[in-house]
């Protein structure tokens, strides 16, 4: 459906539903139904809250010192990371970071996750999962370029990283300078990340650790108390964050018990509105390619004498059921526990299914 043909999908599935009905297979039945709305959720319109009309010009600098000064910050949010958590889907509950420098998206930085430790959709635990699992990742590998420097430093670990940097760069800063940065080099000293910072290990490898100047996160008060939370067990409690509540364009802040509301036209709510429905779009495209990886998958169910166990095993050599469909039967008889008439029976049944 990532081409357009969610309709011509979402008929497949009810066919299919229908025929394991009759089969009175009704748990495989509920399993596609499943499916099916799963996919209905998942190409829906998406909803938008912006109010009025946008201008037909975009200033991104202007909106980030805009911005800044709207939110008191102590400096420019050159770089700011937001979350947004995606869980559409009965099945797989996702998230996304995104980044924008100087205003503008940073596509090199954006991550996804399949949140792991929380069970159902609870967006408070999955935004706690995803702000974890991005800042414990920047720490360890900081304390991996100077493990013993980080053994015995008691140094707030925000203040240690905005330290670690070059000399000559924080006498003279360039704009061009990505803030945070520290890229991945080779003793040689060229660098994977133009105009960033560096520090190098015993190995002579120099290892990239970046805090973003402002974290946004998709929500209200809820949402924020959880990634605070995060943070303040990381030691990073100091950098700036705020959650951005959807219906009516609310601002939180720690400390803070009511919403900061910032005009329509303004540059700064723009910018926000800008990274968040980014971060929203992001993890919504990763939500469907695992839907359409998840009904692809399914074909294998209706394949005589492959178990589950053996459809995991299939899917862990090849990687996907189109990759599997290029596959000779000899290859397929490769893959540890498969046999010679198996793979022969389900090189058969790809090609005619």
């Amino acid at each position: 459906f990532l081409e357009g043909h969610s309709r011509e999908m979402m008929a497949e599935l009810e066919k299919q539903m229908r025929v394991q009905a009759e089969k009175l297979d009704f748990e495989k039945a509920a399993e596609l139904r499943n499916m099916l709305d799963d996919l209905r959720r998942t190409t829906r319109p998406t909803r938008r809250f912006t109010r009025g009309s946008l201008p037909t010009t975009i200033d991104p600098e202007a909106d980030v010192r805009t911005l800044a000064d709207a939110l008191q910050l102590p400096k420019l949010p050159r770089v700011m990371e937001c979350f947004d958590i995606s869980n559409i889907s009965t099945t797989h509950v996702v998230a996304s970071m995104v980044c924008f420098r100087d205003g503008v998206p940073d596509k090199n930085c954006y991550r996804r996750y399949r949140i792991r430790t929380v069970e159902g959709q609870d967006d408070f635990g999955s935004m706690a999962e995803v702000v974890r699992r991005r800042y414990s990742r920047i720490l360890l590998e900081a304390r991996d370029a100077d493990p013993e420097a980080a053994e015995f430093s008691q140094e707030n670990p925000a203040e240690a990283l905005e330290r670690i940097r070059d000399p000559a760069q924080n006498a003279n800063p360039s704009r061009s300078e990505r803030p945070g940065d520290i890229a991945i080099t080779d003793a040689s000293g060229d660098s994977s990340l133009p105009h960033s910072r560096q520090i190098q290990n015993d190995s002579g490898k120099f290892v990239a650790v970046r805090l973003p100047d402002l974290i946004i996160v998709d929500g209200g008060k809820g949402q924020l108390s959880s990634a605070c939370k995060e943070l303040q067990r990381l030691g990073l409690h100091d950098l700036p964050i705020i959650g951005l509540a959807k219906e009516h364009e609310e601002i939180y802040r720690p400390g803070r018990a009511l919403p900061l509301h910032l005009p329509d036209d303004s540059g700064a709510l723009r910018l926000l509105q800008r990274i968040r429905d980014e971060a929203h779009r992001f993890a919504n495209a990763y939500h469907q390619l695992l839907m359409k990886k998840r009904i692809g998958e399914s074909i294998l169910d209706d394949c005589p004498g492959v178990s589950q166990h053996r459809k995991n095993l299939l899917l862990r050599r090849f990687g996907s059921v189109k990759r599997l469909r290029r596959a000779s039967a000899e290859e397929i008889a490769a893959t540890d526990g498969i046999g010679q008439k198996l793979a022969a029976d389900v090189h058969r049944f790809l090609q005619t299914h």
